[in-house]
């Protein structure tokens, strides 16, 4: 799952792509870039508490 979230390539993904329809390669884009924004939001609020920077 970890590596799915940071894009790695897994052997199910490479065989289901030559069958996926449009609609299906949009949503599963679309998901990928929703989990690494999440992924990416969840590190900097992780670093941030860490450091405690106030203003």
């Amino acid at each position: 799952m970890l590596g799915s979230l940071l894009g790695g390539a897994t052997g199910s993904r490479a065989r289901s792509s030559r069958n996926d329809s449009v609609l299906e390669s949009a949503a599963k884009s679309m998901a990928r870039s929703v989990g690494s924004q999440v992924g990416r939001q969840l590190v900097r609020g992780i670093l941030g508490s860490l450091t405690g920077k106030k203003r």
